[in-house]
């Protein structure tokens, strides 16, 4: 907190609620980062049959045009 007292802006964090203190300061604002997320529907795709499309695919499509 001390290192980003003075500063305003977007901070990309990922779930760890010790981050939550970020989002109440005036002028700051959390970000939650998707890297999570998107790790768990690489899983699934690689479970998924081969040339077939699924929700992961469809999911990962989606984050890839978001980061993109």
């Amino acid at each position: 907190m001390r290192l980003l007292e003075s500063y305003r802006g977007y901070v990309t964090t990922d779930d760890y609620a010790g981050y939550n203190a970020l989002a109440l300061r005036p002028g700051g604002e959390r970000l939650a980062c998707m890297a999570h997320a998107r790790r768990k529907f690489v899983e699934a795709q690689k479970v998924w049959s081969r040339g077939k499309t699924g929700r992961a695919d469809i999911a990962l499509t989606m984050i890839n045009k978001l980061y993109g």
